[in-house]
């Protein structure tokens, strides 16, 4: 046999494998029962989250699933807010957070990075699972809490149901299921959903030992506030965490966003870690005044959280953007925004190729003190 034949066998071969792969996928998805798995149109499906799983007023969870190449997949924990308090966890008053997965949550027409019918994206041929967001607690919480709040002299109270930790958990369980192996896994999410990023990140990187794990954190980067660990505390989120014995050696105080990062490079040093933040973030400024910070610079709170990371992390990267809109990957804007002369698609593309990236836009920053 020549080499010629011997190549294009070996090339015949993985397709065949690629192909047998991808019938074995559509037919497991197809085997779900009707109840539980429902198409959406343009080769999504919506799948129920079953049982254990919920949203903030005890509604349904669910998630959805598109099917590409099985050896390349990106997993996508959706924003949406958070809540904390009387205030903000109160529907009837101004909440700011999510509460429900409807038809808003459908990423049938999303834009950005899935659209997937535009041929300049780089995940165009991957599986997705999109993880929507409805529990108030960065995909993290484990416990209800029941929270009151006065308006006009009237005392009411109403629980809300902090399950996010069970919502992931279930997905990533179906995820291992029908997908046993990887090459590529890319693991983001925007706002809310940029945070616990790293934390999946790493809890999938060694699942898939020998896959190439990127993680991107969108629109998530500036949040310094010394609430944060109690808030942790409050959703449950922290006895989450300390189920790893990574964290259980950090103090209450050390349990914040960035430790996130810090830690999941320690258990995944194979998994490359970056961040998409833009420096005047609208939303993220309005989050922090919620934590108590007020009158916020975000360049320097984000100085001081990704000099922190790098100091743990040097393989760590980020991409800073000017402006104040919040995300970029479920834009339109992913296709057309450039800083330093580094367009941001390209840029997402070489990390997920495991190409060198540098650091963009660190101009726009303050100096971290």
């Amino acid at each position: 046999m020549s080499a010629v034949q011997r190549i294009r066998g070996h090339r015949e071969s993985s397709v065949h494998r690629w192909l047998s792969r991808f019938a074995l996928l559509v037919l497991a998805l197809a085997a779900e029962p009707r109840a539980l798995a429902q198409s959406t149109g343009a080769g999504w499906t919506r799948i129920s989250g079953g049982r254990g799983t919920g949203c903030a007023h005890d509604s349904a969870f669910a998630f959805f699933v598109h099917l590409g190449d099985p050896r390349r997949l990106m997993v996508y924990f959706q924003g949406g807010g958070a809540c904390w308090n009387g205030t903000n966890c109160d529907l009837r008053g101004r909440p700011t957070f999510d509460p429900q997965v409807d038809s808003t949550d459908n990423p049938t027409r999303a834009p950005g990075i899935l659209d997937l019918a535009n041929p300049a994206n780089p995940i165009r041929d991957y599986s997705i699972v999109f993880i929507p967001y409805c529990t108030a607690d960065l995909h993290l919480g484990a416990r209800e809490r029941t929270y009151a709040d006065t308006v006009r002299g009237h005392r009411r109270t109403y629980r809300i149901r902090h399950s996010g930790a069970a919502n992931a958990g279930g997905v990533l369980a179906w995820v291992y299921d029908h997908f046993d192996r990887a090459d590529v896994v890319f693991v983001t999410g925007g706002s809310a959903g940029a945070i616990p990023s790293p934390v999946f990140a790493a809890q999938i990187a060694r699942h898939y030992p020998r896959a190439r794990v990127v993680q991107l954190g969108d629109g998530g980067g500036g949040y310094r506030a010394p609430a944060i660990p109690a808030i942790l505390a409050r959703w449950g989120a922290t006895e989450v965490l300390r189920r790893e014995s990574a964290y259980r050696s950090l103090g209450a105080a050390a349990l914040t966003f960035e430790s996130f990062y810090v830690v999941a490079a320690r258990q995944a040093p194979g998994v490359r870690f970056a961040q998409y933040n833009n420096a005047e973030d609208k939303t993220q400024l309005f989050f922090l005044e919620q934590l108590g910070i007020r009158d916020a610079r975000l360049q320097g709170l984000l100085a001081r959280n990704l000099a922190e990371i790098r100091r743990a992390n040097p393989r760590f990267r980020s991409y800073t953007a000017p402006g104040k809109a919040h995300t970029i990957l479920v834009t339109p804007q992913f296709y057309a925004l450039t800083v330093d002369g580094v367009a941001i698609r390209d840029w997402v593309a070489a990390l997920l190729d495991g190409r060198v990236v540098r650091n963009v836009g660190d101009s726009l920053l303050w100096p971290s003190r």
